[in-house]
């Protein structure tokens, strides 16, 4: 696995995101501007020549940010620094602060403090903060704000952290996610290099020492370079030192970034900003955090002092990783903390004296986390994994894992990616297993996906291991499926535009002496296709050959042949099969009538190793005509001031099945590939019965069914209920049955009821069940609910009851609990 935030330990990648500095101001300003006159003194204002110590006060009333007003700036023109910064590193210009020049002396010098006037400044680039989303939120020009989207809500109790939660109830990954103001950032962000820009000041109200250049500025205080922006209550600047403080209600933006803080202290000169009591939040990452002191240096190196960094929305800390100090390196993509514990639910639960980490999404090689456990039967189990970063397509991960009764353990994942395929090389080996009487055990796994042409598609899923015990004895960190049958499949698949063709080798290794394996395909050609002869006319095939093989003893019925216990253990059948049929769709928006031909042949050829032939069947041929028809009937309904739609839909199916008589029986043959169906409202309609290729059922019969569902005024469904009901118009084979049929003489099926409600878009609750069609009773029902929030939480329940079910093995009450919960 690389060596990324999203796939190494996500929980301490967060932490480096904490710096990729950006901040933002919401304050107004009124403009003032003075210049330099013939003796060198300042004239401010409307034409006042202030004595050099002289103070200039101007008051403004703070503007709403809800209606746009002009802005009080201070333009300051930058030289270059008179000496180099304390980091020689090449000057990063998302980074870089220009230092401020100094007081011009003579009046043939350029006045460096250039501004707008009151009557020509446009609307102040932090008038819509906290009220901007990229891209999709238009601009109210009349009002001079930015609006929110409707699927995100406007009185958001942490829009000062950027995060607005959804309110759409769409199911997605996060509750809301953080926006921007695009209009501010758009504004500040000019594109040209830092030493370029000039520095703009501005506050409700100043006082200035012109001389000595010492400025305190109250109320709205703004400060602006390019794409950064201070805002601060109170601010001081001193351009004999080039250095600024700002104090209360602190707030640092740049693209990317925001930070909130008490205090603010900025070094021109040096190009360092120290920010104390800060908060963070990194847009792009999701990431947010708090620190007691937080420094950003010219470098765009980050420090961080009794910090906290976590991926958890806001008002929400399940984890967090605290650490005394963080070193963040924006530019390398990596960070480093010291004596760092990861909390759960502000519970202490790991400690780590020193890691390094990546901070975005750059490859680095390095040790990944390690692992530790102990058991009574192997003692101390432990594993270190490295990540080696070859090339851009290129990575390896090796563990080393000793595990102290048995020995070295070594497992290797190899990715390789290139322009038409993805490629996974997995491998473990552990030699002269100490608990397993000295015998090597060994993984071996490999996958891959190509795309030859833009019609021809690869694959493969291989996995071998060594013992049908490795997985109980030694599990694996690999990513190889565990399950009782391991794939060994490939496959090429040819798409055209009206048909496509698989070439697949299927063979399984069963780990499990206890259950029978599934049926080996080496191989299976597959050929499927719809050709339309008109607009409502269509030919459909199928047409499949397939090699069968299976070494276990259960391949057939070992009391119908009596033959001896070994002599079925390996047995290989080839099967064709065909199904070309023809059929015409007539739509209306009332209604249709869908009928169809088809022709369904299995064709066997079975070849007994270790036995003597058996007269068995080796052919099936059935003729198949069906008639599908519906009709469609809806109505507008309200409901709690809402607008609905409901649909009603009866159905009825005619089917004709008719076959020959050489098909062997169940008793006879395990299929290959068949099941029969069970019983539900829409296998009713099914026109064979069963699953697969190796079985369908002779009928006469009409199925009526009849369901109702509720829109809303999206056009998503709701609720939907539905009845159905088969009526047979001759007696079927008691070896023949279909869904729904117990002896094969019965005139109709019972009732299948169906039920399917959609609670919320992440809440769905189901029923269907079987209904006795004398009594009307319950033979079998089943219940499901299922909540899926998000692709990473789920909850499922399931309750079935088929007590009273005469088609029921044994009677049965069943419940199913499932859930997956995302930690991180």
């Amino acid at each position: 696995m690389p060596f990324t935030k999203s796939s190494t330990f996500r929980l301490s990648v967060a932490v480096a995101a904490v710096l990729s500095s950006y901040a933002m101001a919401q304050t107004s300003h009124a403009s003032w501007d003075c210049k330099a006159n013939a003796k060198g003194e300042w004239e401010c204002a409307s034409g006042v020549a202030p004595a050099a110590n002289a103070t200039s006060n101007t008051q403004s009333t703070a503007r709403s940010i809800s209606q746009p007003t002009t802005e009080r700036r201070l333009s300051v023109s930058e030289v270059k620094p008179d000496k180099a910064p304390s980091d020689s590193k090449p000057l990063n210009t998302a980074s870089q602060i220009p230092q401020v020049r100094q007081a011009p002396q003579t009046q043939e010098t350029p006045a460096p403090l250039q501004t707008t006037t009151a009557e020509q400044a446009t609307s102040p680039p932090d008038a819509s903060l906290n009220s901007a989303t990229p891209r999709e939120r238009p601009m109210n020009t009349e009002a001079g704000v930015s609006t929110l989207p409707d699927f995100l809500a406007s009185d958001a109790p942490y829009a000062h952290l950027d995060w607005y939660p959804y309110t759409d109830g769409e199911t997605r990954l996060c509750s809301g996610r953080y926006i921007e103001p695009e209009e501010l950032m758009a504004a500040i962000a000019e594109n040209r290099p830092l030493s370029e820009l000039p520095i703009y000041a501005g506050a409700s109200s100043s006082s200035a020492d012109l001389q000595s250049g010492f400025t305190r500025l109250t109320g709205g205080v703004n400060i602006r370079q390019g794409g950064r922006e201070f805002n601060s209550d109170y601010g001081e600047l001193n351009q004999a030192e080039r250095t600024a403080s700002l104090k209360g209600k602190v707030q640092f933006r740049q693209p990317g970034l925001l930070m909130i803080a008490e205090r603010a202290d900025i070094d021109f000169d040096q190009g360092v900003s120290g920010f104390s009591q800060s908060q963070y939040v990194m847009h792009q990452e999701h990431l947010r955090g708090s620190a007691e002191q937080i420094t950003h240096y010219l470098n765009d190196r980050i420090t961080l002092e009794k910090g906290m960094v976590t991926y958890c929305e806001p008002g929400n800390n399940d984890w967090a990783i605290h650490s005394g100090s963080i070193e963040l390196y924006p530019e390398e993509g990596y960070g480093v903390a010291r004596h760092a514990t990861l909390q759960v639910a502000g519970i202490p639960v790991i400690y780590m004296p020193w890691f390094r980490f990546p901070i975005d999404d750059r490859r680095q090689s390095g040790f990944l986390y390690p692992s530790l456990s102990i058991s009574k039967g192997d003692g101390t189990d432990i594993s270190v994994p490295y990540y080696f970063n070859l090339a851009p397509n290129l990575d390896d991960t090796l563990t080393v894992r000793f595990i102290e009764n048995r020995g070295l353990l070594l497992e290797n994942e190899l990715r390789y990616l290139n322009s038409w395929s993805n490629n996974e090389l997995s491998t473990a080996f552990l030699a002269n297993d100490d608990r397993a009487n000295n015998e090597n055990r060994w993984l071996l796994g490999v996958k891959h996906q190509g795309q030859i042409t833009p019609e021809v598609t690869s694959s493969v899923d291989f996995s071998r291991v060594s013992d049908n015990d490795y997985f109980a004895d030694l599990g694996t960190s690999l990513e190889v499926e565990r399950k009782e049958h391991l794939d060994q499949k490939a496959e090429i698949r040819y798409q055209a535009d009206t048909w496509q063709l698989l070439g697949r080798f299927h063979d399984y290794q069963t780990i499990n002496d206890n259950i029978a394996s599934p049926y080996k395909r080496v191989p299976q050609v597959l050929l499927t296709g719809q050709e339309a002869l008109n607009k409502r006319l269509d030919f459909n095939y199928t047409a499949e050959y397939v090699r069968f093989r299976r070494d276990r003893r259960d391949f057939f019925d070992q009391a119908i042949f009596s033959a001896p216990e070994d002599a079925l253990r390996k047995t290989t059948a080839d099967r064709v099969h065909i199904r070309p049929s023809l059929s015409y769709k007539y739509y209306r928006p009332w209604g249709y009538v869908h009928p169809k031909l088809s022709l369904w042949h299995s064709q066997y050829s079975f070849n007994f190793e270790t036995a003597p032939n058996f007269d068995l069947p080796t052919s099936t041929t059935a003729g198949i005509a069906s008639l599908d028809s519906g009709l469609y009937f809806d109505r507008d309904i309200h409901f709690r001031n809402s607008s609905y739609s409901q649909s009603f839909e009866p159905r009825l199916m005619l089917l004709h099945v008719d076959k020959n008589k050489s098909q062997p029986s169940p008793a006879q043959f395990r299929y290959f590939d068949s099941s029969a169906l069970d019983f539900s409202y829409y296998n009713l309609f099914d026109p064979y019965g069963w699953s697969g290729n190796d079985r369908v059922s002779a009928t006469q019969q009409a199925t009526l069914g009849a369901s109702s569902a509720i829109y809303n005024d999206k056009g998503v469904e709701q609720l939907r209920v539905a009845v159905a009901q088969s009526h047979y118009l001759k007696d079927r084979d008691s070896m023949d049955l279909r869904p729904g049929d117990i002896s094969g003489q019965e005139t109709s099926s019972n009732l299948a009821f169906m039920a399917q409600w959609n609670v919320t878009p992440t809440l769905r609750l189901s029923h269907d069940s079987e209904i006795d069609r004398n009594d009307y009773s319950f033979e079998e029902h089943n219940y499901r609910a299922i909540w899926i929030p998000n692709n990473e939480n789920m909850i499922y329940l399931s309750y079935r009851d088929r007590v009273n079910s005469n088609n029921a093995n044994e009677p049965i009450r069943q419940s199913d609990v499932a859930f997956r919960h995302q930690i991180n």
